[in-house]
């Protein structure tokens, strides 16, 4: 069975409170993973480079962000 996500933009303004590691002005963008069940299941940062991160773990990137969705779903 395939697992639905809902992946929703973050508002810049709120990104102070969920970015770990990162200075805003190297984040491309910031985005709230939901599963299937409507949880959060974490968030999924995009530099200005093209990598992703996965909750604020600037030691481990993605280099798409399928990739780091894809690892963010199952970790849960």
């Amino acid at each position: 069975m395939e697992e639905t996500i809902r992946i929703h933009p973050v508002k810049k303004s709120d990104w102070h409170s969920l970015l770990q590691g990162f200075q805003p002005e190297a984040i491309q963008q910031l985005l709230q993973v939901y599963g299937a069940d409507g949880g959060q299941v974490g968030t999924i940062c995009e530099s200005v480079d093209g990598k992703a991160y996965i909750n604020g773990q600037p030691e481990i990137p993605y280099a798409s962000l399928q990739a780091a969705a894809t690892a963010l779903i199952k970790q849960n």
